[in-house]
């Protein structure tokens, strides 16, 4: 049920968030432009499927409890240092913001189809360790709504 819906926010409610964000998207915190953001979005969405492979950074004895965490659909905490250790904005690698836009979105539905074929898929999550595709289902809504309200595309859920 609760894949369901995460599913659901990712495929009609993201795409409709998305069409608000401009280049001219003010974030309010953390130094990631309204570009960054998406491609940002994306190398996530690469790791969830195994295309992209970041070290794990926490113990084995945590990954229950930040998986637990990761999943839950409630606020991230702000300025999470970066898994490999530096905190630069990496460089641009699509032409603009509506190029990154597009691509995020095919990310998206080729992951939702990932996670509806083979919910057992499982890649490593930097902070979660190994996480099965209907969980990095869950971890995607919950990072989506976290940029969302970086960019004021949402209302942050502690004010709701």
């Amino acid at each position: 049920m609760e894949t369901t819906r995460a599913e659901q926010y990712l495929k009609k409610d993201a795409p409709i968030h998305l069409a608000d964000l401009t280049e001219e998207s003010a974030a309010t915190w953390g130094k990631m432009t309204p570009q960054h953001m998406v491609e940002h979005l994306i190398i996530t969405f690469k790791m969830s499927v195994g295309k992209i492979n970041i070290p794990i950074v926490t113990q084995e004895e945590e990954w229950p409890a930040t998986k637990a965490y990761l999943m839950k659909d409630s606020p991230m905490r702000r300025n999470v240092p970066s898994p490999v250790g530096n905190n630069e904005l990496l460089p641009l690698r699509f032409p603009d913001l509506h190029t990154a836009k597009t691509k995020l979105l095919e990310e998206t539905l080729s992951f939702l189809e990932l996670a509806r074929e083979q919910p057992d898929f499982i890649a490593n999550h930097p902070f979660g360790g190994p996480m099965k595709a209907s969980e990095w289902l869950l971890f995607h809504r919950k990072h989506f709504k976290h940029h969302f309200i970086q960019f004021g595309l949402i209302e942050d859920y502690v004010k709701q």
